[in-house]
């Protein structure tokens, strides 16, 4: 039994364990793990034990997430994620969660981050350093990689699935190869790897510079960036075969893949690169493991390689779910051009909801910007999803709570539950308590632009359903409409009622 009943899609089931298992690999795995581990060494002290423990907690959250979510999408079977649970919870106000919601994900839903790096590691990659080249063609080329993953999704769905499937498992492959280098440190003598080992275990619980509450907190932050993006399967979800059986076993087995991953290239680290030297580390510490072994030119260019194929499928990915979030969100008729946003003619490709990501994120690269303001804008992104992500987890205990008959098919510990709750009022809080100015000088603190932009969506749905309505005398109606594929899209019509008033109700 379901809170709503299960949705078939123009798009089909199509994807099974291993396309679902790869996607999240995919999602998760871009520049992270090549980026961070210095940075969070730093700040744990340099102690290995710590260092550790980061990643274990941060491990951790991201499979708590995943299966929080994957009881919800067990009760409410349907493509969307974030966009469909939480106006099953929160059904009052009438329509305001999903018209918050809808509005800020469709306003936010670009990838300018990746397609920048992607461009500017490929050119790594080719041999180009740093310098008026590189400054006049990274943003071409990001939009050109842009364009062609643009034009394969709408195209074909499936292919793009398959193509995600092949590179996720080579990328897997990849990253294994890269933590066997820490392996051959172990079993090979330094005679022959002229590299010696730098991790021993009489210094595992050592610390070698002080460390505070705050700089453990940021190092979880940093760690926890490196798993961004376990939701967004759930984006996709009417596209599973059978998705309680297949995500009852991708869940689990995607996120022990990558922290296995991530684990031994961490300790690769630890192995290959002097703690000293590991600590001074401000550059991606990845070039410097690639550096040891392969030399300084070579070993840039093998990185850089890896870094662009892993970003690059990250965009591909990320793409996908964006384009399938916002067809649901156009879908529910709120928003100005909501039929031609949720149409799939005529490839059978969400083509006006890959359009808004494409459109958005190349603006960005149009338009001169400084780095920082993207920082800002993917920070201002970034703290209201933690809001979402808490309201849907304690969500959880709210549907146990009032549908006790409906036993979910996959069931998270309340521990997870807690642990993500927890997680996501801490996250809320500290911008909020100790914000670091020092980022972005001259601008305002992320956290209050996030509120505030929140507060626009709020203000949106309160003159369409409330006082627009009031004032003009009529009501909202909700229709259905059959577009030629069979996807349903909600019209709202204009009902004359001097007395209109809203029911809450519970269907999507």
């Amino acid at each position: 039994m379901t809170h709503v009943t299960e949705e078939e899609t123009p798009h089909g089931r199509h994807m099974g364990v291993t396309d679902v298992i790869m996607m999240i690999v995919q999602r998760i795995i871009g520049s992270g793990i090549f980026a961070v581990s210095s940075m969070i060494y730093r700040d744990v002290g340099g102690s290995p034990a710590l260092f550790f423990l980061v990643w274990l907690i941060s491990g951790y959250s991201s499979y708590a997430g995943l299966m929080c979510f994957s009881e919800l999408g067990s009760v409410i079977p349907r493509s969307g994620g974030l966009k469909v649970f939480l106006p099953i919870i929160y059904e009052k106000p009438y329509m305001m969660i999903n018209v918050v919601f809808g509005i800020f994900i469709v306003i936010f839903g670009s990838i300018i981050a990746n397609v920048m790096i992607f461009g500017e590691y490929l050119l790594y990659a080719l041999g180009y350093p740093d310098g008026e080249f590189m400054d006049t063609y990274y943003r071409p080329i990001g939009f050109a990689f842009l364009t062609l993953v643009s034009i394969m999704l709408l195209i074909s769905t499936k292919f793009v699935v398959r193509l995600q499937t092949i590179t996720g498992i080579l990328k897997i492959i990849l990253l294994c190869a890269v933590s066997l280098m820490g392996l051959t440190v172990l079993i090979l003598p330094s005679r022959v790897t002229h590299i010696p080992n730098n991790l021993h275990a009489k210094d595992f619980f050592s610390i070698k510079t002080q460390v505070t509450v705050g700089s453990f907190t940021s190092a979880v932050m940093k760690g926890i960036f490196s798993f961004n993006g376990w939701h967004t399967i759930h984006n996709v979800l009417g596209e599973i075969k059978d998705p309680v059986k297949t995500m009852r076993i991708a869940a689990p087995l995607s996120i022990f893949l990558i922290n296995l991953c991530y684990f031994l290239i961490n300790i690769t680290y630890l192995i290959v690169i002097p703690s000293d030297e590991l600590l001074e580390i401000d550059e991606m510490v990845g070039l410097v493991l690639f550096e040891k072994f392969f030399g300084d030119s070579f070993g840039k260019i093998i990185l850089s390689a890896l870094i662009a194929f892993s970003v690059g499928g990250n965009i591909v990915t990320v793409l996908y779910h964006i384009s399938r979030i916002n067809q649901e969100i156009f879908r529910e008729g709120f928003l100005p051009f909501s039929k031609m946003g949720a149409t799939n003619y005529p490839f059978k490709t969400p083509i006006g909801s890959l359009l808004v990501p494409f459109v958005i994120t190349t603006s960005f690269l149009l338009i001169p910007t400084s780095s920082s303001i993207f920082n800002y804008t993917i920070n201002m992104e970034s703290y209201p999803t933690q809001i979402f992500f808490g309201l849907a987890c304690f969500g959880i205990i709210i549907l146990r709570k009032r549908s006790p008959d409906i036993i979910p098919s996959i069931k998270a510990s309340y521990f997870d539950i807690g642990f993500m709750i927890i997680f996501s009022v801490a996250m809320f809080l500290g911008p909020l308590v100790k914000p670091d100015q020092s980022q972005f000088p001259g601008l305002p603190n992320y956290a209050y632009t996030s509120i505030v932009i929140l507060l626009l969506c709020m203000l949106y749905w309160l003159l369409m359903f409330k006082l627009v309505p009031r004032l003009l005398n009529y009501r909202l109606e909700k229709h259905e409409e059959t577009l030629y594929d069979g996807l349903t899209i909600t019209k709202w019509e204009k009902i004359k009622d001097v007395n209109s008033t809203y029911e809450p109700i519970s269907d999507v």
